[in-house]
């Protein structure tokens, strides 16, 4: 046995050994912060999107339509229907975009200007890309509990903000078009029908 320098007696090797665990302990801990960022932003969708799904499903708390209403909503843009009754279908991103974020815009784009172009029961609907790293955007992290791009849709009486429901599974319909427009639809059309 080796004495160390307050008098204890421990094994030979014994410092050398706690130093490369807490190193070891260091590196995972690192290695599992990339892991979960990294699938987001690797070029591969296929193998992409369910693992940033289930990061994504994991980290995210299951919020499908609060009566809460955001502090400072975004007014939306054109005229409003008829009765005033719009809902605006948000895309949040950040300045650093992958393949599969910029996916999930055009995917959320198109389901609104093709399956939702017509509005549904006297509601206007649109379809509005939001980068959350601009000063002016910044609020909607805690509006609507934003931790990654995320599609929310927003309903409004006039200018008035009503209920939202964020749309927690695009991430795992990534590798399926038609499911994952369908999906928008669905959960717009679902929204809007709530009182």
């Amino acid at each position: 046995m080796a004495e160390s320098e307050n008098g204890e007696k421990t094994a030979p090797g014994a410092g050398k050994a706690l130093k490369y665990v807490l190193i070891a302990f260091v590196a995972v801990s690192v290695g599992a912060v990339i892991y979960k960022n990294l699938p987001c932003c690797s070029g591969d969708k296929a193998t992409a999107a369910p693992v940033a799904a289930a990061a994504a499903e994991a980290a995210q708390p299951v919020v499908k339509s609060e009566t809460k209403t955001p502090a400072k909503a975004v007014k939306p843009s054109g005229k409003p229907a008829a009765e005033g009754k719009t809902a605006m279908v948000y895309y949040f991103y950040t300045n650093t975009r992958c393949s599969s974020c910029q996916t999930i815009e055009a995917y959320t784009r198109e389901a609104v200007t093709t399956k939702l172009a017509a509005g549904y029961k006297g509601w206007k609907i649109e379809f509005k890309g939001v980068n959350v790293d601009d000063d002016a955007n910044k609020h909607f992290v805690q509006d609507y509990w934003l931790n990654s791009k995320s599609v929310v849709v927003q309903k409004y009486a006039g200018e008035k903000p009503l209920k939202w429901g964020k749309l927690d599974k695009v991430w795992q319909l990534l590798g399926d078009k038609e499911a994952f427009m369908s999906y928008v639809a669905d959960e717009t059309r679902k929204l809007l029908d709530e009182k």
